[in-house]
């Protein structure tokens, strides 16, 4: 059996040791190509996903998906692990301190039959983790959602970037609703604030989010007691591949859910 806690979280340190060479922070900035998501490849990105890929075919019948190599094995394998190495690349492009390491094991090849999922903040150091089923935590303590009830009362991330008119213009009754508005540009990191409670929700409506953008927030924000569907309120599932786009509407409970929904559904 494989120890999928352990498996992911060497594999997360793993990037973080490349993240971490100080000296070489230059060098891992150049773009050196575009992946197979279609974003622009830095160093980095290809240093991270290949020190975290070494690390996750030790669990041997594994396809894993990521934005960089795209598919690394056989379709029929048991496990998918789905990879983003470097969440956030653009902050630590331009020295933002805010970016993550993101990996979640499914079992066959559904965002919906995830069973554990790790982010690790690069930054910081801390480490989210979730196995479908057995609640969430940071640094090994349990953490939840909150219970913030209004719009009027809640932090919201919402991700604009390069978003169309439309997609704009809709959002605009919630941005004049909620209290505070944000976007750091990593949304696995996003989501995990708002899994311990420091943010009450999080959208993206522009149809551009891929499973390696949320595959293994998504579980550590519902372990921890969030809601989160599609832009239209249902299901948040999708074949683990690249080619998928996602909208998303999460909210730190169903009650605050179902209000968002209404404002922008």
């Amino acid at each position: 059996m494989v120890d999928w806690e352990g498996l992911l979280k060497e594999a997360s340190k793993r990037v973080q040791m490349v993240a971490s060479r100080d000296s070489d922070h230059e060098v891992q900035r150049r773009v050196v190509g575009v992946g197979a998501s279609g974003d622009k490849t830095l160093v980095i990105d290809r240093e991270a996903e290949s020190a975290a890929i070494d690390a996750l075919v030790q669990a041997g019948d594994v396809r894993v998906v990521s934005e960089e190599r795209g598919e690394v094995g056989s379709r029929r394998s048991r496990w998918t692990v789905v990879l983003d190495p470097i969440d956030g690349s653009a902050n630590f492009e331009k020295a933002i301190p805010f970016y993550c390491t993101s990996l979640a094991v499914a079992e066959g090849g559904r965002l919906s039959r995830t069973k554990h999922a790790l982010v690790r903040n690069l930054v910081s150091g801390d480490v989210y983790y979730a196995e479908a089923g057995g609640g969430a935590e940071k640094n090994g303590r349990k953490i939840t959602s909150s219970t913030v009830a209004e719009l009027q009362d809640s932090v919201a991330a919402v991700d604009l970037s390069r978003a169309p008119r439309g997609v704009i213009e809709k959002l605009v009754p919630l941005v004049v609703s909620v209290k505070r508005l944000l976007h750091f540009g990593a949304n696995a990191l996003e989501l995990c604030l708002l899994a311990e409670g420091n943010l009450d929700l999080f959208v993206d409506l522009r149809g551009r989010m891929r499973v390696t953008d949320l595959a293994g927030a998504r579980v550590i924000a519902q372990e921890a007691g969030a809601t989160i569907t599609t832009g239209r309120g249902r299901e948040l599932d999708a074949a683990l591949n690249l080619e998928e786009r996602l909208d998303v509407l999460a909210a730190a409970n169903p009650g605050l859910h179902a209000k968002l929904l209404a404002r922008v559904g």
